[in-house]
């Protein structure tokens, strides 16, 4: 039996932590449980799960629909796409069946690169090996998630680069189904004998565009920074944390005039505090932290989500950012050194070290 080998290529990283994963997440589901009812999906599609942050890991290799397990998506810092486009050539040279004069081999494979940030690693000789060996071979679909994702590096791997309005209303329900509606309508055309590029399902207006006519769905075109993640730990459970500030960028309207004037100065608001595995290290980029942000240009307090300490942003002279109950003396639990921690004075901000996103 020929398969229809479809590899979902996942970005994980930490700008995507909050009601993005969660929605990916729900929605591989979603996608299964739709082509489970569809027979021609049923009979060819196999699915595949690649996660990529600073490092790229097959979660679930290429796997029939009826044995599939929607899993969990792990969180990690950086956005390495150089280092998750080797990965995944490695794995359709490992798992996809080629043709030889004796056997037809697996249909032309379909992959969906679903990111929302620029690349954090050197994509150049990646993306050379894509178009000299897999470009013709390969229907490869980049979506850029809020219009986020760098579309010139995405137009360097394929024509087919689209951007996903994340505010929409019902945005990841529609687009779920979109993804959905393409496998069955590829897995039809693969049934009938049909081995061309992928037939994408028609783009919902004020959803999906091409990324030439999506002027209007990248609300952050051309801003560097969307986003200021930071890496925390639980004194208490000694287990990590993301915290996510997103840059406002004047969208936000309050009547509160202290709020006002803090949108006025200040260039991010809080936007999640979650809960991470030890994991995380492991799709993490070495190095540490790149870049800081300074303190006085965040505007909200996140409490712990592992503890729910009240100050999910206490920072220790080491760097490290971990939670507490209040002022006094505390123990950090990145170094373990123990000192006296207070507010910091009205106008005396300090460089907090971020992640790659």
């Amino acid at each position: 039996m020929r398969r229809l080998p479809i590899f979902l290529l996942v970005d994980v990283s930490e700008s995507m932590v909050g009601e993005t994963l969660y929605k990916l997440e729900e929605g591989i589901g979603a996608v299964v449980s739709t082509l489970r009812k569809d027979p021609y999906a049923l009979e060819t599609a196999h699915l595949s799960v690649i996660v990529f942050a600073g490092k790229a890991r097959t979660i679930i290799p290429l796997t029939e629909l009826f044995a599939f397990h929607p899993p969990e998506l792990p969180v990690g810092g950086g956005t390495a796409l150089g280092a998750a486009l080797d990965h995944l050539m490695n794995e359709i040279d490992r798992t996809v069946v080629s043709s030889r004069p004796d056997r037809k081999g697996d249909w032309r494979p379909i992959v969906f690169l679903l990111t929302d940030g620029a690349p954090t690693d050197d994509v150049s000789r990646p993306i050379d090996r894509w178009n000299r060996s897999y470009g013709s071979r390969v229907s490869l679909v980049a979506v850029s998630i809020g219009g986020g994702a760098d579309h010139a590096v995405l137009k360097r791997l394929t024509e087919e680069v689209i951007v996903f309005d994340d505010t929409a209303p019902d945005a990841f329900a529609r687009f779920i189904r979109w993804i959905s509606m393409s496998i069955q309508s590829q897995s039809r055309s693969v049934s009938a004998g049909q081995d061309g590029k992928v037939s994408l399902a028609k783009a919902e207006e004020g959803l999906l565009a091409p990324v030439e006519r999506a002027g209007a769905l990248t609300p952050f075109s051309g801003v560097d920074d969307r986003f200021a993640v930071f890496l925390g730990r639980c004194a208490k459970m000694r287990l990590p944390y993301v915290v996510k500030f997103e840059r406002h960028l004047g969208r936000f309207e309050t009547r509160d005039p202290a709020l006002a004037k803090l949108l006025e100065t200040r260039s991010y608001v809080l936007n999640t505090a979650v809960p991470v595995k030890n994991s995380y290290f492991d799709l993490t980029e070495e190095g540490g932290a790149a870049h800081s942000v300074s303190s006085d240009q965040l505007i909200g307090q996140p409490a712990c989500p592992h503890c729910l300490a009240r100050f999910g942003m206490a920072v220790c002279r080491c760097g490290g950012i971990h939670c507490l109950e209040g002022e006094g003396e505390r123990t950090c639990p990145w170094c373990g050194n123990t000192g006296h921690y207070g507010s910091a004075a009205s106008g005396a901000g300090f460089d907090i070290g971020r992640g790659r996103g």
